[in-house]
């Protein structure tokens, strides 16, 4: 019987460091997703982006676009919390790849509507595109976005111009037909947004190793700077602290069931 129940306060243990493990790893990914059109809850913008966005992780993640929708560039957005200090500056690095359709992606760093920094970066179909910018900030930010919506120079009335003036218009982007002029909706994966190796840091700090993942594709480049830096990964720590919890869990446990 004891060996029972010291089997089973390992097994409860093991099953408690999983679990907490897995949870952390996705808080710690940092991103949140918005497809408009998805089908999630609130999620009903029909002239939205529609798909799945998976595989997740500090340094990027992959977006499966059933359509691209008709409502600008915000009808798909992936997002993380930045901060950025007015005046200072900072380096972004990061590949991005469309690989059923030549696409527009604009990469937002902002509070709200006050912008640090915009880019209008244009994938052509089946290549990789290696962002690597250099920018000191406009103002202060707390989120950085990635938009990736259909976008045909749409909504500059509406949506506002701020992040055309980053291409000299809305006229400027609808020049170039975002996915082919095709909005969907398709009934298999239209197009799949990559992005990886993604970091943002302030210039000067110390480099760390990149991310993995590299993959052999026709590349091009956005610009380039020189210094390279990758977000840190705190999965050990979170393993760290779910393996003592476990820990404790077992001792308390053990206890509990030699005084029953």
């Amino acid at each position: 019987m004891k060996t029972f129940k010291k089997i089973s306060a390992a097994v409860l243990a093991l099953a408690l460091t999983v679990g907490m493990c897995v949870s952390t790893f996705a808080a710690t990914a940092g991103w949140t997703d918005y497809l408009g059109f998805d089908g999630k809850p609130g999620h009903t913008w029909y002239e939205a982006a529609d798909g799945v966005v998976k595989n997740i992780t500090e340094s990027g993640w992959t977006a499966e676009l059933k359509q691209v929708g008709w409502g600008g560039i915000w009808g798909a957005q992936m997002t993380r919390k930045v901060d950025i200090v007015k005046g200072k500056k900072y380096h972004i690095t990061c590949k991005l790849k469309s690989s059923g359709c030549d696409k527009w992606v604009f990469i937002k760093i902002a509070k709200k509507e006050s912008f640090a920094f915009g880019k209008w970066i244009w994938l052509t179909k089946g290549s990789e595109t290696t962002v690597d910018e250099t920018f000191t900030a406009e103002n202060n930010a707390d989120t950085i976005t990635f938009g990736f919506g259909g976008d045909f120079g749409d909504r500059e009335s509406t949506d506002g111009k701020a992040h055309y003036a980053y291409a000299g218009g809305a006229k400027k982007i609808a020049a170039k037909k975002d996915a082919g002029g095709d909005s969907g909706p398709h009934k298999k994966v239209f197009t799949v947004i990559t992005c990886s190796d993604y970091s943002l840091a302030e210039e000067g700090a110390a480099p760390a190793a990149p991310a993995g993942g590299n993959e052999a594709s026709t590349q091009s480049t956005v610009s380039t700077t020189t210094t390279s830096v990758a977000t840190g990964d705190f999965t050990p720590i979170a393993c760290g602290a779910a393996a003592i919890l476990a820990a404790a869990v077992i001792v308390v446990f053990a206890r509990k069931r030699e005084n029953d």
